[in-house]
């Protein structure tokens, strides 16, 4: 009977073993898979972050453009604004003046035609 139990105890010994092996084997193979995968994405990523650095400095650029355009459309509008004030000024002095002139003119009548009454 002890030779039995020493045999199956044997037995079992080399079935853990083997599998303690495979289980060793197998996670060597995955720790080299990480680190294969670990190198490919740090290959990949640093000239895609580098690309995507030249982009968004190429958007900044076009930005700031954009800002020059819009600033010297504002400077064009307030001229315009300044240049239309001054036309406006212009064009409404005379009116002005017919229409205080006509008032007086008015006034005047008014004053004769109530003497005349």
């Amino acid at each position: 009977m002890n030779s039995v139990l020493t045999t199956i105890l044997l037995l079992a010994g080399i079935v853990l073993c083997a599998t303690a092996t495979w289980a060793f084997v197998r996670m060597a193979a995955s720790a080299q898979s990480m680190q294969l995968l670990a190198e490919d994405l740090h290959e990949r990523l640093i000239p895609l972050s580098e690309k995507a650095d030249v982009t968004v400095d190429a958007m900044n650029a076009e930005l700031l453009r954009l800002d020059m355009i819009v600033t010297q459309i504002e400077d064009a509008s307030r001229r315009f604004a300044s240049a239309s004030s001054a036309v406006q000024g212009v064009v409404n002095a005379p009116i002005g003046a017919v229409n205080e002139l006509s008032d007086r003119l008015r006034k005047t009548m008014a004053a004769r035609k109530a003497k005349q009454e």
